[in-house]
């Protein structure tokens, strides 16, 4: 952070100490030409400073170290203040005051005749600020995200410790009580060996070094006795974990002997199970289900059901306006409400803002009032985190449940609409699926329909657009784009590809695309024309195991040398499918064949996908290439994407080229190809003159 970019600290805090008013103000003036906001103290009574300094609110001190009273008071600001930088102003002609200062503790000693070495002197001990600043915060929320874990280990319901060396550093209380012990400092020291029966002793020490050779996560079963005697038996899962600094592993024990559902109570109970089923319904309340054994326990009921999925509203501006403890204390609070008021119906949490929960009632009119009673319960909360009065709110959605709709599905379309409401008109209770409606449907059909016509009837176009170099390759290097032929309209692909892939007929097009991008660039090869495409393909083609073989058969067969083409990928396909990319990128090299990773840049894991992804060139994306020309800080961060890129060993691509000044932007950038309107559009012809660039 640069001290121009102070938006905790804006203005700066400035506190100048010199007999001359005048020439503390023209100090002042210099940072604020300077671009330094600055809100300025000045103490002209030299005699009283030290009081006046070691009380100060300041981000910085500037002392004129001429004066004799000033350089004896410098120690005892230090003292009071020792985190704000103090910068001696002293003359020139004096060649020791330099070495004096930094004796007494000032932060650096500058000439006054030097505006330039002080105005950097002054932007270095900002940024200093700034990241001790920064770095306050980062331990005070880290401390928060410790106590958060704290609170959650102890209160967990799984058996969990923490394990260094193979003894017990710590223990939460159901891993302490599963194995009959009082308190947790009485496992401390304990092997975890010696909690086991020496059947189980050998395999748990195989696990132990097999952790220890490559930290992945082992899993055995096990055998083993209380204190008191009695047998435990589970699965021990083994994990990498730190505790208070110390790295260690993590015990977390699954057994028959912790309980997960609690009994339904009495007064209460859950609708009776089918008579015809020889499985008993999972009994369940609010007190602790997870959500496998939620969905087990609806859909073993029959009939009569409602899913309800209840969101906190707002809870991002609730996080950043309490903080992380406070909005735990919000979202507990919640939860402990709806915990009571169902109890006896299967609930679970889904995580720290959404709880689901089941009715059965006669309707759903009787389901959506019970419901409706929930939200008004929680919008009547008064409650008080840190002084101040929070009214939150819920949104609730519904979904009838019955034998054309399990659980699993109810919820993630209970969900979906919850995310609609809460954008919306929240605070109140909605049912999915009767106002659900898909305007689209009918041209989604319409659409999978026109492209299965332009795939049989060659209804397709397409189009070429040239890939210039800019460090010195005259290679012809052309980019395939589609368009698919609606009447006497031409559709871009923005306008069905979603739709194709999301009815899984994009494979179709790509094999379509490339088996015609291939017989044109064997015809255009054989003219004498040294040419190379780039040929786009979905994450259908991507993501299917034998696209891979019959993209090898159709290169032999068209008798292309294996650089003539390059398969391109949208980094959000990519990142989507990491595994299956890197598959079929892996698939290309063993076939000499090269990759690209198109519309780079879109998200903050741009580099981690890429990071997987072994493809040769990379294509930035062109949204805000044409404002390059008048964004500084554009240039900056686009000129520092290629050069990672480069160091990366990846030959950069930047589309949308509009002007001559973005190209001479581009060129001084760095970038190895460009392409856009400004050399050429798409045509249907591969006639690009490439012997005019003179790169």
């Amino acid at each position: 952070m640069s001290a121009q970019q102070l938006p905790q600290h804006a203005p700066v805090r400035l506190l100048i100490a010199d007999t001359s008013e005048n020439l503390a103000h023209e100090l002042d003036s210099m940072l604020r030409d300077a671009g330094i906001p600055t809100r300025l103290n000045v103490i002209d009574d030299l005699e009283q400073a030290t009081d006046v300094l070691a009380n100060a609110e300041a981000d910085l001190y500037l002392l004129n170290g001429g004066e004799a009273e000033l350089t004896q008071v410098v120690a005892q600001v230090k003292n009071h203040t020792p985190a704000i930088p103090v910068i001696l102003l002293t003359d020139p002609n004096n060649p020791v005051a330099i070495e004096k200062g930094l004796e007494l503790g000032a932060t650096d000693v500058v000439h006054n005749d030097q505006p330039k070495h002080l105005l950097m002197v002054v932007q270095r001990e900002l940024d200093h600020v700034c990241q001790r600043v920064d770095y306050t915060q980062m331990r005070k929320a880290l401390q928060a995200a410790e106590q958060r874990c704290q609170l959650l280990l102890q209160s967990s319901k799984a058996a969990i410790a923490y394990v260094h060396e193979g003894m017990h550093i710590y223990a939460n209380e159901a891993y302490f009580k599963l194995f009959g012990f009082e308190e947790s400092d009485d496992l401390l020291g304990l092997p975890l060996i010696d909690l086991v029966t020496p059947e189980s002793t050998a395999e748990l020490k195989e696990k132990m070094k097999a952790f220890r050779h490559d930290a992945d996560e082992q899993c055995l079963d096990f055998e083993g006795q209380s204190t008191e005697g009695d047998a435990v038996s589970g699965t021990i899962t083994l994990a990498a974990a730190e505790y208070e600094g110390e790295t260690c592993i993590q015990v977390t024990i699954r057994s028959q002997e912790i309980p997960v559902i609690t009994d339904v109570v009495d007064a209460n109970p859950m609708p009776p199970t089918n008579a015809d089923s020889e499985t008993p319904t999972p009994a369940c309340n609010g007190a602790a289900l997870d959500l496998p054994i939620f969905l087990q326990a609806v859909d073993n009921e029959a009939e009569d059901q409602y899913l309800f999925i209840a969101g906190i509203d707002v809870y991002e501006d609730l996080r950043k306006h309490h903080g992380l403890q406070g909005t735990f204390e919000i979202a507990h609070e919640i939860e402990q409400s709806l915990r009571s008021s169902l109890d006896g119906y299967a609930f679970v949490k889904l995580d720290t803002s959404h709880f689901a929960f089941v009715l059965a009632t006669e309707s759903m009119d009787t389901a959506i009032d019970r419901a409706d009673g929930l939200r008004q319960g929680v919008e009547e909360f008064l409650l008080e985190i840190d002084a101040k009065t929070v009214r939150p709110t819920i949104s609730i959605v519904g979904h009838a449940l019955g034998p054309d709709n399990d659980a699993s599905c109810a919820l993630d379309s209970a969900f979906r609409k919850l995310t609609e409401v809460q954008d919306g008109d929240r605070n109140k209770v909605v049912i999915a699926g009767d106002d659900v409606v898909e305007p689209e449907s009918d041209e989604a059909t319409r659409l999978v329909q026109l492209i299965n016509h332009a795939i049989d009837k060659n209804r397709f176009q397409l189009l070429f657009q040239p890939i210039i170099s800019l460090r010195g390759d005259s290679d012809e290097h052309y980019e395939v784009f589609l368009r698919m032929l609606d009447k006497d309209e031409a559709m871009r692909p923005a306008q069905f590809l979603q739709t194709a892939i999301e009815n899984n007929v994009a494979g179709k097009i790509d094999r379509w695309v490339i088996l015609q991008s291939i017989k044109i660039l064997s015809a255009h090869r054989a003219k004498g024309h040294d040419t190379r495409l780039t040929i786009n393909v979905t994450c259908n083609s991507v993501s299917d195991p034998e696209f891979i073989q019959w993209l090898g058969v159709a290169i032999k067969a068209a008798r292309l040398p294996s650089d003539a083409v390059i398969f391109q990928i949208t980094e959000r396909d990519a990142s989507t499918y990491i595994r299956q990319t890197r598959e079929f990128v892996e698939g290309l090299k063993g076939m000499h064949v090269r990759a690209s990773l198109s519309h780079f840049g879109l998200s903050e894991d741009s580099f981690e996908t890429l990071r997987h992804i072994p493809v040769e060139f990379v294509k930035l994306d062109g949204s805000h290439i044409e404002e390059l020309k008048d964004d500084p800080e554009l240039r900056e961060a686009i000129t520092a994407t290629i050069r990672q890129l480069q160091s990366n060993g990846k030959l950069t691509i930047v589309p949308m080229v509009e002007s001559a000044h973005v190209l001479s932007a581009l060129w001084q950038a760095g970038a190895n190809y460009i392409q856009g309107h400004y050399l050429q559009e798409p045509t249907s012809e591969m006639d690009y003159d490439f012997s005019t660039e003179d790169g």
